[in-house]
């Protein structure tokens, strides 16, 4: 596990710091930058740990000794696991939009008295400035960016996705992408960005760190001379404008409140899995480096050597002397119970699901499985509260762009986004105990919580008519039919 100086503490002193700056008007980048790195380095760490690009076993020093050993480095991948498992649970699904028209509706005694008085109501509609809203989400292929920001969100403990205004040839347009969370820093009163760019006058890379407000957008530069020893590189102020849209338009997808990642409490169990795992397959390779043992006689390390690079033939002229090899047995039910204890409290703290569990493979109902995973579910469903606000954060974004680019008022706090998730379904028993609530609920209630039934009233009206109740004669009326009558 990554050891440093950096604690919660200290993390949320730093925010303090800079959020006060940025209120003042005296932020400093190069400030920023310097005392982010280590949180900022924390959080590449992390991705690269689920990425399975760089981990703890990588760093596991070789033995310390002249007789040849297979070292291997495996990692099991438990990170990629816990991240994706919560990803697919509550992003696998697009997510929905939708605008809320509550205020419009009317109960169901409201309807009758109006259809017993006649009135005539318009039904509630979404506005046309909805729609407006919903062709940019789908221009900018937001339910595409969804999985890797939660992904992110997961990872590292927090996700940004930048909504960026940018020049286009028939005007302005909105431009999504996800910025890495070692890059970007949000804070109530600002957010702060830093992207890589190429300069094709000077032929090199240079960061360029954006600070927003809802007032105004500065942006600095550094270059990073690589040919100049002991250069310190440093961000100078090159642009400051105002900020058309008047919001901060990086928005923040928070994890939980001290974004602490899916796997932050159960690293060390990982890399224990990880160390029992090579040392396990070090001693399956190592028999085919077996020691070799010599009764009967005496050898010294120079004759030994010898001998064996004579094509693996040892003589002896002894003959009392024997040579055999020796193999280190290989105790496989503890090894296999020591590695199912590690994984079993990894995912009790992961509050993960383990799909290879008996309970899985066996034929148990839906409903005992969904008690299975009622901890993953209880965790996305945190998971899913804070991604909603980093979506409303991103409806904010549109909203202020659509009011002050394209004149059109639209309400994002009524913009509803909603998810769905694949659970499993057990229909008999939903069958024995849908029933038994009719004498306290709605027959329509019932029916609402089937899950194959997706409109209501539509099922109600065929269920009215198969009950001759709309079509006495038991026909339906016929595609093609002139007034019911047939053609000869």
């Amino acid at each position: 596990m990554f050891q440093s100086n950096i604690s919660l503490r200290k993390y949320k002193r730093v925010r303090t710091k800079y959020a006060t700056q940025i209120a003042e008007k005296a932020f400093d980048p190069n400030g920023f930058v310097e005392e982010m790195k280590p949180f900022f380095a924390d959080r590449e760490r992390k991705y690269l740990a689920y990425t399975s690009e760089k981990n703890e076993i990588d760093n596991r020093p070789k033995p310390n000794t002249k007789i040849i050993k297979v070292h291997n480095k495996i990692h099991a991948g438990m990170f990629n696991i816990v991240v994706d498992q919560a990803v697919n649970h509550f992003t696998g699904i697009p997510v929905k939009l939708d605008y809320d028209v509550s205020e419009q509706k009317r109960t169901v005694l409201q309807r009758m008295r109006d259809k017993f008085l006649g009135n005539k109501l318009d039904r509630p509609t979404t506005p046309k400035e909805f729609d407006a809203f919903v062709a940019k989400v789908e221009k900018m292929r937001f339910n595409m960016l969804n999985p890797d920001t939660a992904t992110f969100q997961g990872a590292c403990g927090v996700a940004f996705r930048l909504i960026e205004p940018r020049k286009a040839k028939d005007g302005w347009e909105l431009w999504a992408s996800n910025i890495e969370p070692w890059r970007a820093e949000k804070y109530e009163n600002g957010a702060v960005y830093i992207k890589e760019k190429y300069d094709t006058l000077q032929k090199k890379f240079y960061e360029e760190l954006t600070l927003v407000t809802e007032d105004e957008i500065t942006v600095y530069n550094q270059y990073v001379d690589l040919g100049v020893l002991y250069a310190s590189p440093a961000f100078r102020e090159t642009d400051k404008t105002t900020n058309p849209l008047k919001a901060i338009y990086l928005s923040e997808f928070k994890n939980n409140t001290n974004r602490y990642c899916d796997f932050e409490v159960a690293e060390e169990i990982s890399d224990a899995i990880d160390r029992s795992l090579s040392d396990q397959q070090n001693e399956i390779e190592q028999f085919k480096l077996a020691y070799l043992l010599i009764t009967g006689t005496s050898l010294n390390e120079e004759t030994a050597t010898a001998l064996m690079d004579s094509l693996g033939v040892i003589n002896l002229k002894d003959p009392n002397a024997k040579a055999e090899y020796v193999t280190k047995e290989l105790f496989k039910d503890f090894n296999e119970y020591h590695i199912d204890l590690l994984k079993k409290q990894f995912y009790t703290i992961c509050k993960a699901i383990d799909f290879n569990d008996e309970v899985f493979k066996s034929n148990s109902s839906g409903e005992a499985r969904k008690w299975q995973i009622i901890t993953l579910e209880a965790k996305t469903n945190t998971k899913e509260q804070y991604f909603t606000e980093g979506l409303k954060e991103c409806s904010e974004t549109i909203a202020a762009f659509m009011k002050h680019i394209e004149k059109q008022e639209l309400d994002s706090s009524k913009i509803i986004y909603t998810f769905s998730r694949s659970l499993p379904t057990d229909l008999s028993y939903l069958g024995e105990s849908l029933p038994k609530l009719a004498p306290y609920v709605s027959k329509r209630t019932i029916q609402s919580q089937i899950p194959f039934v997706t409109d209501v009233d539509y099922e109600n009206e065929m269920m009215e008519a198969e009950s001759n109740q709309q079509y006495p004669d038991s026909d339906y009326p016929r595609v093609g039919a002139d007034n019911g009558s047939e053609k000869d």
